[in-house]
């Protein structure tokens, strides 16, 4: 489970940065006048750290879908009795901490 875990979240990750290096704009174009445009691009450590945020979003969602398939795995292999598992709401919480953290800075 283990391994599993760390390879979707390692996929996650890649994919996330991947998608963000694509999306993220780098510079902002504003209007000014009669067909003059002004050009100011971002600090390189604001827009390493918005690719990082995506990045890092995209690690839980990677996370997230591994250790689902490995549990519906799992209920599909074995039919007995389970335990419960707080693994859902201790998710949850550390991800809308990470989120409201990451607003917040």
């Amino acid at each position: 489970m283990e391994s599993r875990l760390r390879k979707s979240s390692i996929y996650g990750l890649l994919f996330g940065l991947a998608i963000s290096i694509l999306f993220v704009n780098y510079k902002d174009v504003t209007q000014i006048g009669d067909g003059v445009y002004q050009t100011t691009y971002k600090p390189v450590i604001e827009y390493i750290v918005s690719i990082l945020r995506f990045g890092i979003i995209g690690m839980f969602l990677g996370l997230f879908i591994g250790w689902k398939s490995f549990k519906r795995q799992q209920n599909s292999q074995q039919k007995t009795k389970q335990e419960k598992t707080y693994y859902l709401p201790f998710f949850l919480i550390v991800f809308l901490v990470s989120s409201i953290l990451m607003l917040v800075f």
